[in-house]
C-alpha cells in the first residue's frame, strides 16, 4: 500500500496521477495551437464580399460616400 499515494485520492497511484497531468498539458498546448493557426473567415468569395463590405461601412463611417451610394455599391456585392 506504499506506493498507493497519488495526488488525489482516485488517481490510482503516482504514475496515473502524473500521465493525467500530461494529458492535461498536451490537450492544453493543442488548444493553443488550433486557436493560433485557425482562419477567422471562410476562404473563398465570402470572405473577399465581407472585406468589401467592411470597407464601404468604413468610407461611409468617414463621410466618403452617401448613404444612398452605399446602398447601390452593396446591391453590387
Amino acid at each position: 500500500m506504499m506506493w498507493n499515494c497519488g495526488i488525489l485520492p482516485w488517481s490510482g497511484g503516482w504514475m496515473v496521477g502524473h500521465s493525467l497531468w500530461g494529458l492535461l498539458f498536451l490537450a492544453g498546448i493543442g488548444v493553443l495551437l488550433w486557436g493560433a493557426f485557425r482562419t477567422r473567415r471562410p476562404p473563398g468569395p465570402m470572405a473577399d464580399r465581407a472585406d468589401s463590405l467592411e470597407i464601404l461601412k468604413l468610407r461611409l463611417a468617414k463621410g466618403e460616400i452617401s448613404i444612398d451610394e452605399y446602398n447601390t455599391l452593396k446591391s453590387m456585392l
